[in-house]
Formats: structure tokens, C-alpha cells, sequence
């Protein structure tokens, strides 16, 4: 693969990390109209989606040339 197609890809995924991110939030924080006796666990969601997209940001990094790493 080209850098630049990496380069996009790693947008699209560091896009989907945010949404996944910003619906977890928002559903986590809704207000609860029911009890239910299962609900998702969408801080859990919002916050494995938000470490990805930190990981995701170091990847995007260093595709541009910048050292992240200790070599």
C-alpha cells in the first residue's frame, strides 16, 4: 500500500473511533426512561473506542515523519 492510502484509512479509522467515542458518551449519559435489566456498557465502548483513536493518532504520527518511539 501507498503512504497516502494508509494515511486515509488511518483517518476513516480514527473517524469510526470517534463516533463509536461520542455515541457511547451520549448513550451512557441519556437519560434512563426504563429499567432495564441488561443495558450495553457503553462507557466501556466510549472508552476502548477512545484508546484506540489515541493509538490510532500515533500511527497517523508517524506516517508524517514524526519519531514517536525511543530508537
Amino acid at each position: 500500500m501507498s503512504p497516502t492510502q494508509d494515511l486515509y484509512i488511518s483517518l476513516a479509522a480514527l473517524f469510526i473511533c470517534a463516533v463509536i467515542a461520542f455515541f457511547g458518551i451520549r448513550n451512557n449519559f441519556a437519560e434512563k426512561k426504563n429499567i432495564r435489566i441488561y443495558r450495553p456498557p457503553w462507557m466501556v465502548f466510549a472508552l476502548a473506542a477512545i484508546s484506540v483513536g489515541f493509538m490510532v493518532l500515533v500511527h497517523i504520527a508517524n506516517l508524517l515523519g514524526f519519531e514517536t518511539g525511543n530508537r
